[in-house]
């Protein structure tokens, strides 16, 4: 038989599928995944089948021209059908049927996506769609299973994360993460993860298209992660659409990588968190001292408050204040004393002024009488004072006769013999 170059296989399919034969193919099934842009592509299965196990038919529409094909409209799990041209790329070896019309025939969930809805409701009621029923990673974990294929990316980039992290012990639990036994393959590794003394378990796989990562709606490896008695982080890949997995585990990730960054700091982190909790400490430690200076001032200060000298000094203190307090108090009792002796003085000297001119006056007053009595006065007037042993006579029954008599002029004095007549 001739040999054939991979080159002329390639010319001989694609020569075949030119066949005007495929060039208005109608063909019917079920959406699994739909990409709208300037180029729309489609992946169509048959409906009712698994998608793990599905054939799939890749295609795609073209808008550069303005068509409209009302895309927008089809929603995944739809029964549609596609007329178009099938189309063979011999570079990817991939076949494509180029859509020119497209036609909604069952505008319903189809049997995955019904399948999926059950078993979110079956969830939902045992509380394992609860947001309050995730766990804590623990902040430092010293042991992690990884779940994933041994020969995929995910498992090498979750490695190389974890290595530039805080150190962490890991165990791989080889698993098949895509088609038909791989939610199968998936729930045994994970039981079986169960059984060690893990911190957290790590379950997850590269980017793919729905189709790869329908294995992750299973009811089965839903159950298994929601029931797990150890905190499980998924990360499966990039998707729109949320599988369950990511529903019921303690914390979803993007990618393995994003996944790998939430076991433990980095090691930049841990520096960075020593450098803050150094300064943290630092600064508590000048508090702690700042605060113990205080109280030795506050006790030094008590303790001298409280020392026999302070009392002495504190006593002579108020001691001399007592005595400032004194002698204030007596100098303006002192004071206010020469201001009242002050006005005592010259009330007394008023009150003498006074006094001694009256006295003054009764003494002219007495010494005019005195002076209008004066004998030598009346002598003056011709009377005379008339004296018997030595005492003035002032009546004529003082006199008898023979009594020998004084009688006192103003200029000189005669004796005399009382006589009477006859």
């Amino acid at each position: 038989m001739k040999a054939y170059s991979v080159s002329e296989i390639s010319q001989i399919l694609k020569a075949a599928f030119e066949n005007p034969a495929f060039s208005n193919l109608p063909v019917y099934g079920e959406v699994y995944s739909i990409k709208l842009g300037k180029f729309s592509y489609i992946e169509l299965g048959d409906q009712g089948n698994k998608q793990t196990n599905s054939p799939l038919l890749r295609c795609a529409f073209s808008t550069f021209y303005n068509n409209n094909y009302h895309l927008e409209e089809i929603k995944v799990g739809d029964v549609i059908m596609i007329t178009g041209k099938l189309s063979y790329y011999p570079h990817g070896s991939s076949v494509t049927l180029w859509g020119n019309e497209v036609e909604i025939l069952k505008s319903q969930e189809g049997k995955n996506l019904l399948a999926k809805k059950k078993t979110l409701e079956k969830l939902d009621k045992l509380g394992y769609l609860d947001e309050k029923r995730k766990r804590k990673i623990p902040a430092y974990c010293k042991k992690v299973a990884i779940l994933t294929a041994e020969t995929g990316a995910a498992y090498q980039d979750i490695l190389k994360t974890l290595h530039d992290r805080f150190p962490v012990s890991s165990v791989l639990y080889p698993c098949i993460v895509q088609g038909e036994n791989a939610a199968k393959s998936m729930t045994e590794a994970l039981l079986r993860a169960q059984e060690g003394d893990y911190d957290c378990i790590l379950l997850g796989r590269g980017g793919g298209s729905k189709t790869d990562l329908s294995c992750f709606d299973d009811e089965k490896l839903s159950l298994a992660i929601a029931e797990s008695k150890i905190p499980v982080i998924t990360c499966i890949g990039h998707t729109i659409d949320l599988a369950i997995a990511d529903r019921v585990s303690d914390i979803r990730a993007i990618t393995p990588t994003e996944g790998a960054s939430l076991i433990n700091p980095s090691k930049d982190e841990v520096i960075k968190k020593r450098m803050e909790f150094t300064s943290q400490l630092d600064e508590s430690m000048k508090n702690i001292l700042r605060t113990n200076m205080m109280n030795l001032s506050a006790y030094i200060e008590k303790l001298e408050a409280y020392s026999p000298k302070s009392r002495i000094r504190l006593e002579l203190e108020q001691l001399n204040q007592y005595q400032e307090k004194l002698s204030l108090h007596y100098q303006n009792i002192l004071t206010r004393k020469k201001n009242n002796l002050s006005l005592y003085t010259s009330e007394i000297d008023h009150l003498f002024s006074s006094l001694l001119q009256k006295k003054k006056l009764q003494k002219e007053r007495f010494t005019s009488l005195l002076e209008n009595l004066d004998p030598e006065k009346f002598a003056l007037k011709g009377y005379a004072l008339i004296y018997k042993d030595g005492k003035k006579i002032t009546s004529i029954n003082q006199l008898k006769e023979d009594d020998k008599i004084t009688i006192t002029y103003h200029d000189g004095r005669k004796t005399a013999v009382i006589k009477e007549r006859k």
